[in-house]
């Protein structure tokens, strides 16, 4: 029935001149260049902070997690824009208590979740920082005492909506 309609269609002129436009017009809009990256609200980055954090504390196998700041609210940074944070604690399960093992452990389970890169800045066996630039997050990964994990994080300053 679509085949025999579509015959029908084709054999009016006007028809035909108009899907033609329609083709070259959607030929057109695909050949652009590659479309601009689409920077996130401080809360649509602040969601990702919280579900990245949340996930490489569970993929390090911390028990007892407590969140420390609860985040939500907008920060301003100057210019309309704001950041959000978040953090959360965790007490070592893995059997060994060593700041430095959890610490890697951190880096390892924040692996899995998405792509960061180690930063210099403050690097030590006990805390590392970290950044994801397309996703506008930066992390600090810490043993901050033996036996204790720590995730804690904030959004560059984003557009507020």
């Amino acid at each position: 029935m679509l085949v025999c309609l579509r015959r029908k269609l084709m054999a009016i002129p006007a028809w035909r001149t108009y899907a033609v436009s329609l083709i070259a017009l959607f030929t057109l809009t695909g050949c652009g260049g590659p479309a601009a990256p689409q920077v996130p609200t401080a809360a649509e980055a602040g969601e990702t902070l919280k579900d990245h954090i949340t996930r490489t504390l569970t993929g390090a196998q911390a028990k007892d997690v407590e969140v420390t700041d609860a985040g939500g609210k907008d920060v301003p940074c100057g210019d309309g824009k704001v950041k959000r944070t978040y953090a959360a604690t965790g007490k070592e399960s893995i059997g060994s208590p060593d700041s430095g093992i959890l610490t890697l452990s951190l880096i390892g389970a924040l692996d899995k979740v998405a792509e960061y890169d180690l930063t210099a800045a403050n690097a030590s066996d006990t805390q590392q920082e970290v950044v994801n630039k397309d996703l506008h997050l930066r992390l600090v990964l810490a043993s901050p005492a033996r036996g204790q994990m720590l995730v804690k994080g904030e959004t560059e300053c984003l557009p507020a909506k």
